[in-house]
């Protein structure tokens, strides 16, 4: 019943008017009433250093409509590019992903590195499977080859994908000048070092060193979540609630003086998809605590001032809580007006 039933195959035979008996009303019925308890995916499950899970069971079955990735530009609304039939599937048993499993990720798996975690089915599936895709950032673009660069905006990097694997897939762009842009991949190279690249086709994108991108599988397919592989190939406990992940233990993003505002790009503490940003402030060894956020480099949007208490706690002299918004492309300016020891820890992110 309901959405992987519709339409009805008798629907797409013929032309101008169809018939439609009282047993397709009862589907479209609660086809609709479903679709309002679908629109969030399944949360994802820390298992281990290298498994994730979607738990369920018979009587609390995991389901999910396979509508695509959240669009950059509208939170609520959803990109398919084509490539997924936007029906449900539902599973009554828990599934698992485990980065370290040959064929759980596309390419090899990697450290430092983001993965979207997708629910996948083939057209005929009635349950879902997990795949990891990592997350893209580029370096460089010659005529519709793109050179791809880490996480970390840093280097260079491979993927060891199978040679043209992406061909067909989709390549949305999630930050910077062509942001909201989809392109059909038409191929991947195999290279898992440092000399990675993916070739679009259609009109030229617009792109810079440092911009984010995530593939759209060629296959009915729905993101249900980013995770970080960590710096020693790990993956960063967590708990995800709806659009809320919180770390376990904070990743630090920064430490030490600021001399005013400086640019911060947050790659390796929250994914590209991340809209808020939540951590707190500490400083110790008796120094005030003192962090200034802005979104333009030289306005405060928000300002975290304390004094330090008489002694510490947890191995900080003080620390406040903060959220603030995120500029495009995952960074925000911070100063602590050349303070030293603080320290800017993140607690998680909101999408």
């Amino acid at each position: 019943m309901s959405l992987i039933d519709l339409p009805q195959s008798k629907w797409g035979s013929g032309t101008g008017r169809q018939v439609i008996l009282k047993g397709d009303f009862a589907k479209i019925e609660q086809a609709v009433l479903e679709g309002f308890g679908l629109t969030r995916g399944p949360g994802l499950e820390y298992v281990d250093s290298a498994t994730l899970q979607v738990q369920a069971t018979a009587d609390c079955k995991a389901r999910v409509l396979l509508c695509g990735f959240p669009s950059p530009l509208a939170r609520g609304h959803w990109v398919d590019g084509g490539l997924s039939d936007g029906r449900y599937r539902e599973n009554a048993a828990p599934v698992s992903l485990n980065l370290a499993t040959a064929g759980n990720l596309w390419g090899a798996e990697k450290s430092d590195q983001w993965y979207a975690v997708y629910a996948l089915a083939g057209p005929n599936d009635a349950i879902f499977s997990l795949k990891g895709m990592p997350v893209m950032r580029v370096a460089s673009q010659d005529s519709q080859v793109v050179t791809l660069r880490n996480n970390a905006n840093g280097a260079n990097i491979g993927y060891g994908f199978t040679a043209n694997e992406l061909a067909g897939a989709g390549l949305l762009i999630l930050s910077g000048a062509s942001r909201g842009l989809v392109r059909a991949l038409t191929a991947n190279n195999d290279d898992n070092a440092t000399a990675g690249t993916i070739t679009y086709d259609g009109a030229a994108l617009t792109l810079a060193q440092g911009d984010w991108a995530i593939v759209l599988p060629n296959t009915n397919f729905r993101y249900l979540g980013m995770v970080l592989n960590d710096t020693s190939g790990n993956l960063a406990p967590f708990y995800q609630e709806g659009g809320r992940t919180g770390y376990r233990s904070p990743r630090q993003l920064c430490a030490g003086a600021l001399n005013g505002y400086t640019l911060m790009d947050l790659g390796l503490v929250v994914p590209p998809t991340a809209h808020r940003l939540e951590g707190y402030a500490g400083a110790a060894a008796g120094y005030d605590l003192k962090l200034a956020v802005s979104y333009d480099g030289s306005t405060p949007a928000l300002v975290v001032h304390g004094a330090p208490p008489s002694g510490d706690f947890q191995g900080v002299r003080g620390a406040i809580p903060f959220a603030c918004g995120i500029l495009d492309g995952g960074r925000v300016y911070l100063n602590n007006e050349n303070t030293a020891n603080q320290a800017v820890k993140i607690t998680g992110w909101r999408e």
